[in-house]
């Protein structure tokens, strides 16, 4: 069943096409021995310490980060590197929403902000477009922020990431920051980004004491976000980062991943963010309605109403007639049959037409 709900459409794209029909299937090998039920509560790194795991690993149920993670040289996994006991595989841990959702309520049962609304502040739209891709980080970079791309361009570097070999430098610092391109050109110049590709070496970090200094670096970047809103899903976004990464690393070594409950978890990402777009299209179409209004009666001379012309012609306009006028004058076969020969209308509600 984790093979076949892999395979669906809608979820290939969240591995960025890098997968095919026959290595997702590879990939999820493991789902056949019977699926990997979820340790609730348990999502600390056996490694390093932090929370937030990636992985978990079968039997045991020791979680680690991706980053922190050794995969066997010749695949499969048959003991757990933390308590050497046996396994079967390794899961991905599905994503958790609760951060984001709590953030969320809390911004908007906070009182709104005087003044002007700040561009792309999401505590005071906590209805935005969940999920966008297009929606990258622009703006100044702060001290955290900087501290923690240098420890993620150090790691990439040495080879010590569960990343695809020949990915370029510049296209993984964007995407695990949810940065802009531009913004990282400007920040390091001369830093030849996209000439820099990742050549594999542990594809994990070895030393327990670098990886709690990477965590806490990652935790920093994060604390320095003001906006609560903003700072639960940038946290969203790396894990889901972290985790695409590792399924695509995994594929490549050919180690099974059982990635059911992961599947669960995008289906609900998926249907947030189709939710996020549809509040965002009614919400443009109940501004534009409104701007209509007010525009038309601010002009009382022509009015809100579509009317004709004084003509002498004391019947109503039909619906038909209604119709063609707000159809810009094209008529069904109807309506031509009924309209009034001689007479001529005035549309005195350009932008109430435009917005219905």
């Amino acid at each position: 069943a984790a093979v076949r709900s892999f395979g669906r459409p809608s979820h290939r794209s969240e591995y960025k096409g890098k997968m095919d029909n026959a290595a997702m299937a590879m990939a999820l090998g493991a789902a056949a021995m019977g699926g990997v039920q979820g340790i609730p509560g348990d999502d600390v790194c056996r490694r390093c310490g932090a929370g937030g795991a990636d992985i978990r690993v079968v039997g045991c149920g020791c979680c680690f980060h991706a980053r922190c993670f050794r995969l066997p040289p010749n695949p499969p996994l048959v003991l757990c590197p933390f308590c050497n006991n046996a396994t079967s595989g390794i899961a991905l841990v599905p994503m958790s929403f609760t951060e984001i959702d709590e953030a969320r309520k809390a911004a908007a049962a906070a009182p709104a902000k005087k003044g002007r609304k700040r561009k792309g502040d999401k505590d005071q739209d906590p209805d935005h477009n969940f999920g966008d891709p297009s929606d990258r980080r622009t703006g100044r970079w702060t001290a955290d922020e900087v501290a923690y791309c240098d420890k993620l361009s150090e790691k990439f570097t040495s080879g010590e990431l569960p990343v695809e070999e020949k990915t370029k430098l510049n296209e993984f610092l964007g995407n695990m920051l949810k940065s802009k391109q531009s913004r990282l050109t400007k920040k390091m110049k001369n830093a030849s980004l996209s000439q820099k590709c990742f050549q594999r070496t542990t594809g994990c970090i070895v030393d327990p004491n670098d990886a709690r200094a990477f965590a806490r670096l990652e935790e920093g970047f994060f604390m320095a976000i003001q906006s609560l809103v903003e700072r639960a899903e940038m946290r969203f976004h790396v894990q889901k980062e972290w985790r695409e990464l590792f399924s695509t690393y995994c594929v490549a070594l050919g180690q099974p991943l059982d990635a059911d409950e992961w599947l669960g978890s995008v289906e609900e990402m998926d249907r947030r963010a189709a939710q996020a777009r549809e509040n965002a299209r009614n919400a443009k179409r109940r501004a534009m309605m409104s701007n209509a209004l007010t525009h038309d009666t601010r002009n009382s001379e022509n009015g809100v109403f579509i009317d004709r012309m004084q003509t002498g012609v004391s019947d109503a306009l039909s619906a038909d007639d209604l119709m063609s006028l707000l159809s810009g004058g094209k008529q069904s076969s109807g309506a031509s049959k009924r309209r009034v020969p001689g007479r001529t209308y005035d549309h005195g509600s350009p932008v109430l037409s435009k917005g219905v």
